[in-house]
C-alpha cells in the first residue's frame, strides 16, 4: 500500500510542476508558490476541521524543524521555474537524482532523527543507471 502512495505521490509531484509552470507564466514564480501554499493550507485546515478533528499545534517543536517550510516553498518554486527550461521528464529525473544522493547522505549520517543506514556499496549501479538514463533523456534528437 505505501509503494502505491508513493507512485502517486511522484505522479501528483509531476503533475503538480506542470500545472505550477504554467500558472507561471500567469502570475510568476512567487506568486505561483503563494497561491499553490494558501490553497494547500486552506485545503488542510478544512480536512482537519471536518475529518480529522485534530487541533493544530505548531509551538513546542525545535526551531530547525519549520525549515521544512522552506524546503517545501523551493521545491514549488524551483520545480515549476525548471520545468519550463528543461521540460517534466529532465526536471524530474535530475530531481530523483537529488534525492538519492542526500537521502543516501542522510540514512548513512542518520540525519533528522531517521534510523543510520550505512552506505553500501550496491547502491552504487543504482546511482550510475540513474545518471546513465539522465544523458540518455537529455541527448539530443
Amino acid at each position: 500500500m505505501y509503494v502505491l502512495f508513493t507512485l502517486l505521490a511522484g505522479a501528483c509531484q509531476s503533475a503538480m510542476a506542470s500545472l505550477n509552470g504554467m500558472l507561471t507564466d500567469y502570475i510568476g514564480m512567487f506568486g505561483m508558490s503563494l497561491i499553490v501554499h494558501v490553497i494547500g493550507g486552506v485545503l488542510l485546515i478544512l480536512y482537519m476541521k471536518l475529518f480529522v478533528h485534530e487541533h493544530l499545534k505548531i509551538t513546542g517543536m525545535p526551531w530547525y524543524l519549520y525549515s521544512a517550510g522552506f524546503f517545501g516553498i523551493f521545491l514549488v518554486a524551483s520545480s515549476s521555474y525548471c520545468i519550463g527550461i528543461l521540460g517534466v521528464s529532465v526536471m524530474t529525473c535530475v530531481s530523483i537524482i537529488g534525492q538519492l544522493i542526500i537521502s543516501a547522505v542522510i540514512d548513512h549520517f542518520g540525519w533528522f532523527g531517521v534510523p543510520r543506514i550505512s552506505f553500501d556499496k550496491k547502491r552504487i549501479p543504482c546511482f550510475i543507471l540513474m545518471l546513465a538514463g539522465l544523458i540518455l533523456l537529455t541527448l539530443p534528437e
